[in-house]
């Protein structure tokens, strides 16, 4: 009995030994590159959305701002706001429409 767990002993650390593991070492560093890359992506994916995510933020405020300015120009625009806004310097809205001046050239 004593031999049978020496030889289950010995044959699960078969698999353990230098030969093996010298046998198998560039799949090991191969996968372990593999690993590396994977980590080291994932943190530049990470980084990636990240900023994706401040310039949509940016966009959304710019956009707002662009709206609000439009609109302020459009309303400061309006006849009677340029009517106040000139008659603090004594300019009246005209009474009469504006008329045309015609030259003949002909001689």
């Amino acid at each position: 009995m004593e031999e049978k767990g020496k030889e289950n002993k010995k044959k699960k650390t078969e698999w353990l030994s230098d030969k093996i593991f010298f046998e198998n070492l560039p799949f090991l560093l191969f996968l372990t590159l593999l690993g590396i890359l994977y980590i080291t992506n994932s943190y530049n994916v990470e980084a990636n959305v990240r900023e994706l995510e401040e310039i949509r933020k940016a966009i959304v405020e710019e956009k707002n701002h662009f709206v609000n300015t439009k609109t302020k120009v459009s309303l400061s625009g309006q006849r009677n706001e340029i009517a106040q806004r000139v008659d603090t310097l004594g300019l009246k809205d005209a009474k009469k429409p504006p008329y045309i001046i015609k030259i003949n050239n002909e001689k």
